[in-house]
């Protein structure tokens, strides 16, 4: 296998590596926290206020995900040479 190939394959198994702790924290805030929306609604009315947080907090941990995920790539191109830029 040559050097380039190498590195290839380096940079291949460290982006599966991040795209797969990426998917993984996407799940617990996709579904472990609103399986606990019971446990968070308070006394305030019939209103599900513990969803609605759940839901909100996970869509901001959404955002803050992807660009966590695009830093780390970019990062992560930059040290094998294969940036964009």
């Amino acid at each position: 296998m040559s050097n380039e190939a190498a590195g290839a394959s380096s940079h291949w198994e460290k982006s599966k590596s991040l795209l797969y702790i990426t998917l993984a924290i996407w799940a617990v805030f996709a579904f472990v926290v609103h399986w606990f929306g019971d446990a968070l609604n308070g006394e305030a009315g019939s209103f599900p206020l513990g969803y609605y947080m759940a839901g909100q907090g996970s869509q901001i941990a959404f955002v803050i995900l992807v660009f966590w995920f695009v830093s780390r790539q970019n990062r992560l191109d930059d040290e094998h040479g294969v940036s964009e830029e």
